[in-house]
Parts: structure tokens; C-alpha cells; sequence
């Protein structure tokens, strides 16, 4: 089978810039550069997002005079807007592509950092980041560039998207760290500020200048053409639904849909929680702020080489299968993480964790594309979108009344290995969805 096979998806290519020039070469597909660009662009937006909030906690506390619950609660207002937000950017991803939204949502969440370094009440920091930066991640970071991705990309999404997401790890990797240099040079509210500068100085070029929507506007196939390899994830059933065009309503009748909107709000309920409350956490084990800072880089390191071997295992073996592995893997690395002690043995338990949480990404953004196609990827991922936030949202906030009332984050840690594990069964047993029958309902 070769990619014009594949279900044709309307071109859109009139009132479109063209590609730069320099960029094309006939031996190189432009879409490797809308790779590049999801690297940076998760680096830069979903990594800070993610990993900065849980080395500023216990300074931000301390000098605020907030409980962890109080800032917590934070990352429930973000993720509830980031619910709302998808609901809408969706559609217009699929209709417009992503380059003027991620240069909004670049200045939007720079300036959102730089004002949580001037917030001196609660309800300034839940509306700072609750609304700028939460519409500037939304706008800039993953939702966005993995849509672009599951465009350009077919037979090759796996790894294209694997390598975009391993921004996110890098980030895992350093951001602690610097962020904790930061603020020990300058104090939490300047290392906000220093931050927040960084993000429209590196994002906004790349937007303007190398995003695009997807390749049949400019001539081009996904993958850039050629023969594809019989690999499992190309299966009939997958490539037959590659070009369907769904409506909200024939989505939402959808049985395999909440399936796996359930099995991605069952994984999404606990990563939030740890991704924010593991540094507390090692810090209370009895590690120092750079030992718990080091321990928590495994996430990133293990994120950092484990992405690459997710994209290929998609690529070529059951998505559902490779899903179910990633839950597993990170339900062995939290009860790991409970059972042992020691500086080295805790670097290993979270660095087990980090193989499962890298694989994240990338797993649901393939299943996704693969369930569901790519014609109205945008749409499909910010309808689900709000049921997956909201799962999360409530993650952080378990796990920091859990500590406020027992003193331990234990209880919401078990809690969590629970979902991990439910969730590997749930993804084991959900179908292919049904191609709505509806005329005009395929792209033409």
C-alpha cells in the first residue's frame, strides 16, 4: 500500500503561506521541521507547565503563607480552562492549522510566568494561571503541535510524534534544576519572570516561520510518499479510517470513543498528581532540594531515551498492547517508589516510572490518530480533551488534601497505582470505532 491510497484529505492550499524555500529538499520531507518545532514547542511550553510548579511549591508556601492544597488547587482552575479552551481550538486546528495560534499562545503564557512572580494573594495566582498561562499552554504546546503531527504523519507518526514529545523530557531533565538555581540565585518571583521572558524569544520565530497545517496544501503526502511497511499499526481497520470525516454527534455516539476517553482520564487522574507533588514528596523521604530535584531529572532521563523506543514499538506492533504496557510500567515504578529507601534505589524507582510516564504522550496521541483518523483529529481531541482535564485536575488536589489530613502522600499514591492498572485493562478491550455511514460524512 503506498500513502496516495490513503483516504484523500481535502486540500485547503488557497490563502496559505508557502514553505520557505530553504527548507525544501527532495530527499528530505518537510515534516521532519514540523518535528523540530513540536520539540522545541513542548520543551518550552508542556514541559515548563509541567515541571516547574512543583520546584517553586514549598517557596512559594513558605513566603505566601499558602498550604500545598492552596496551590494545588491552582493546577485544578488550569486544567479545568484548559478543558474549556480545547473545546474550541480543536476545530480551528483542523480548519487553520496551528501557526498563529501557537504564536498568541507563546506570548500569552510568557507573559502568564512573568506575572505569577508579582501575585501576592490566592486569587491572583488562580487567575494568572488559570487563564494566561493555561490559554498560552493551550495554544502552544501539545494539543496543537501533536495534531500537526498525526497530519503530516501516518505510517511514521509513532516515532515523528515520539521525537516531538522528547521536548517534554528534556525539560523533565533540566528544568528542575535550572528552576532551582534560579531560585536560589535570584528568589522564586525574578526565576518566574526569567522564565517566562524565555518562552515567546524561542517559540514564536519557529511558529512563524516553519509551521504549517498539513502536506496536501503545499502538493505534498503524508510521510512524504513511498511504500509503506507492513507493520501492525497499519492495519486495514486503521488506514480504512484514516480519511473519515466525524461530526461531533456521530463522535459522541461513539462506544470506542468513552472507552478510551475513560482509559486516558484513568492514567491522566494520578501523572498530574505525581508530576507535581513528587518533589515534596522526595524532599519529605529526606532528600535535599537538589537530591530531590536529581532523583525527579530520572523522569526526564527515562522519558528522554524511552520515547524513541515507544514511537518505534507503535509504529510497528497493537497500539492497545503497547498502551497497556505503558500503564503497567508506571504502576511498577510507583509501587517501587513506595516500597524502597535509599538515594540510589529511589533514583531507579523513579527512573521506572519515567519509561512509563515517557510513553504518555505519545501513546495517546497515536491511539487517537489511529481510532479515529486524522481529517478531524483537532476536533476529536479537543472534544475528549475536557473529560481528560477534568480527571486530571482532581489528581493534584487528592493527593495534597491526602497530605494535609494524614501527613503522607500514601493513600493518594495507592489510589493512583489502582487507575494505572485499570486502565491497562479498559485499553486491552476497546474496539475500533465504527465509520459513521452518513453521506458526505468522508473527506472528498
Amino acid at each position: 500500500m503506498t500513502a496516495s491510497t490513503d483516504p484523500p484529505i481535502a486540500s485547503a492550499a488557497v490563502g496559505t503561506l508557502p514553505l520557505p524555500t530553504r527548507l525544501l529538499h527532495h530527499t528530505f520531507y518537510y515534516g521532519w521541521y514540523i518535528v523540530l518545532v513540536s520539540f522545541v514547542a513542548s520543551m518550552m511550553s508542556t514541559g515548563l507547565q509541567a515541571y516547574t510548579l512543583g520546584v517553586f511549591l514549598k517557596p512559594m508556601t513558605a513566603d505566601l503563607g499558602w498550604s500545598r492544597t492552596d496551590l494545588s488547587f491552582g493546577q485544578t482552575v488550569s486544567t479545568a480552562a484548559s478543558a474549556v479552551l480545547a473545546f474550541w481550538v480543536g476545530p480551528l486546528l483542523d480548519r487553520h492549522g496551528g501557526r498563529t495560534l501557537m504564536v498568541i499562545g507563546a506570548i500569552a503564557m510568557g507573559a502568564g510566568f512573568a506575572a505569577i512572580g508579582q501575585v501576592h494573594e490566592l486569587w491572583q495566582y488562580y487567575l494568572v494561571k488559570g487563564v494566561l498561562v493555561t490559554a498560552g499552554s493551550t495554544c502552544a504546546g501539545a494539543l496543537v503541535v501533536n495534531v500537526a503531527l498525526s497530519n503530516w504523519f501516518i505510517r511514521r507518526r509513532g516515532i515523528a510524534i515520539a521525537i516531538g514529545a522528547m521536548g517534554v523530557s528534556v525539560a523533565a531533565l533540566v528544568v528542575p534544576l535550572i528552576s532551582t538555581q534560579l531560585i536560589e540565585a535570584y528568589g522564586w518571583r525574578t526565576a518566574w519572570a526569567l522564565i517566562g521572558v524565555t518562552i515567546p524569544i524561542v517559540i514564536v520565530p519557529l511558529a512563524i516561520l516553519i509551521m504549517r497545517r498539513r502536506p496536501e496544501d503545499y502538493g505534498l503526502e503524508p510521510d512524504g510518499g513511498g511504500s509503506a511497511r507492513p507493520v501492525a499499526r497499519a492495519r486495514a481497520a486503521s488506514m480504512a479510517l484514516q480519511g473519515i470525516r466525524w461530526t461531533r454527534r456521530q463522535a459522541l455516539r461513539s462506544r470506542s470513543l468513552w472507552m478510551l476517553t475513560a482509559t486516558f482520564s484513568l492514567a491522566s487522574v494520578g501523572l498530574s498528581a505525581l508530576l507535581l507533588h513528587l518533589i515534596p514528596w522526595l524532599s519529605d523521604r529526606g532528600l535535599s532540594g537538589g537530591q530531590a530535584a536529581s532523583a525527579f531529572g530520572m523522569v526526564g532521563l527515562a522519558g528522554l531515551i524511552s520515547k524513541p523506543l515507544w514511537g518505534i514499538a507503535l509504529d510497528r506492533f497493537n497500539t492497545s498492547h503497547c498502551a497497556a504496557a505503558e500503564f503497567l510500567l508506571m504502576a511498577t515504578g510507583l509501587a517501587t517508589m513506595m516500597l524502597v529507601d535509599g538515594l540510589v534505589l529511589l533514583h531507579l524507582a523513579v527512573f521506572i516510572l519515567g519509561i512509563g510516564i515517557g510513553g504518555v504522550t505519545t501513546v495517546q496521541e497515536v491511539v487517537w490518530a489511529e481510532y479515529f483518523g486524522r481529517a478531524t483529529i483537532g476536533m476529536i481531541r479537543g472534544l475528549v480533551r475536557p473529560f481528560t482535564v477534568i480527571a486530571s485536575a482532581g489528581g493534584p488536589v487528592f493527593a495534597a488534601v491526602a497530605y494535609d489530613v494524614r501527613g503522607s502522600y500514601e493513600v493518594a499514591f495507592i489510589a493512583f497505582l489502582v487507575t494505572y492498572v485499570l486502565a491497562a485493562g479498559l485499553i486491552l478491550v476497546t474496539p475500533y470505532p465504527t465509520p459513521p455511514t452518513e453521506a458526505g460524512t468522508t473527506a472528498a
